[in-house]
């Protein structure tokens, strides 16, 4: 249980957070360096949801998905891919994800970030197709799978009910990809489900403090989400804060047609948020599949000094930054992005081969 900090600790919290004073030397990680920058994460935690506005319950209950514009938009995307769509039901929820690529490839399971979708995707989808076999899921709560009210949405219980699912649809071992939230996911899995996860790709991920604060996290001190949109404005601004290159005209383009879909998910995005950062600690010390960490250096939403703290955490973790690219590098450089990829998991194939020799 996250316990709220005392005014006075809360007034240092947002000092150490001011993008001229880093939290934690980059030199200094470690075990000791580890602790203290958790320590800071579970402060910006705490004051979050000490501050923020709380969901309207009345409303969550009512909840139904609505706007036509993006699901119409996504829909063409993924039928231009060749996949196809697939449904099951995993702990009384109708899950939804897209499934395609080569029939006999290595399995690749794609998990999105927060406010998004399976979609987010979809871009990086052409470059992978010809040799692995593609599972791209909308988390519980998210995208066209279904959202309970009542439910746990915690980091916890998604990662237990993402390993379910693949264990049920995949099979066998998989090439793990996660971004942001889906990144911290992705990691919960990899520490608790090892049999399942062939490699793991930590892709701008939530769950580790740099030793630096995005602006993003600096809001979160104050009680300020900038995930969330309720105004045209509001949509154009977190669309530009996820994106570096082209940022400003992709996100006035995007805008008009992504507007009833934020707009509409606002107050679930705001009660799916608490719940998310509600798990104490993204749990990352008992990884030992081959990890990637994978970081946009201009990320305006995690700041990439996170990577050296997941390094920290994973020591035969490889990281790689990919510079001037922003939150969400397979939107950005969808053909860089699937070719690291593509890069690391044929190394892996390669050390495999070596050692059955």
């Amino acid at each position: 249980m996250i316990r709220f900090p005392s005014a006075a600790v809360l007034a240092s919290l947002r000092s150490a957070m001011s993008p001229t004073r880093p939290v934690m030397g980059i030199s200094k990680l470690g075990p000791k360096g580890l602790t203290e920058q958790q320590a800071a994460l579970e402060l910006v935690r705490a004051a979050y949801l000490d501050k923020a506005e709380r969901p309207d319950e009345a409303a969550l209950r009512q909840w139904q998905p609505s706007g036509l514009a993006w699901p119409l938009l996504r829909e063409v995307q993924r039928l231009a891919t060749g996949m196809r769509k697939r449904s099951a039901v995993v702990d009384s929820h109708r899950l939804v994800w897209m499934e395609g690529g080569k029939t006999d490839g290595e399995p690749v399971l794609l998990l999105h970030g927060f406010t998004s979708s399976k979609e987010n995707w979809l871009l990086m989808l052409p470059f992978l197709m010809q040799r692995y076999r593609l599972y791209v899921l909308d988390l519980p709560a998210w995208g066209e799978s279904q959202f309970i009210h009542g439910l746990s949405y915690t980091l916890d219980r998604q990662a237990e009910r993402v390993a379910e699912w693949a264990r049920r649809t995949i099979g066998a071992p998989a090439h793990v990809v996660g971004s942001s939230m889906g990144g911290a996911i992705a990691g919960l899995m990899a520490a608790r489900h090892a049999s399942l996860v062939a490699s793991l790709t930590l892709m701008n991920a939530a769950g580790m403090h740099g030793e630096r604060s995005s602006p993003f996290e600096q809001g979160l001190a104050e009680g300020r989400n900038g995930l969330l949109a309720g105004r045209l404005s509001e949509v154009i601004a977190l669309l530009e804060s996820t994106m570096e290159r082209n940022r400003s005209s992709l996100a006035l383009a995007l805008a008009p047609m992504m507007y009833g879909q934020f707009t509409s998910r606002r107050t679930l995005n705001l009660h799916l948020f608490a719940h998310m950062i509600e798990t104490p600690q993204v749990e990352l010390a008992g990884i030992q599949v081959p990890t990637l960490v994978l970081w946009g250096e201009q990320d305006r939403i995690l700041d990439a000094s996170a990577a050296a703290a997941f390094k920290a955490a994973i020591p035969h973790a490889v990281v790689k930054i990919l510079s001037g690219v922003g939150h969400l590098p397979m939107v950005e450089v969808p053909g860089v992005t699937a070719r690291r990829l593509r890069h690391f998991w044929s190394a892996q194939a390669a050390q495999r081969l070596a050692e059955a020799a």
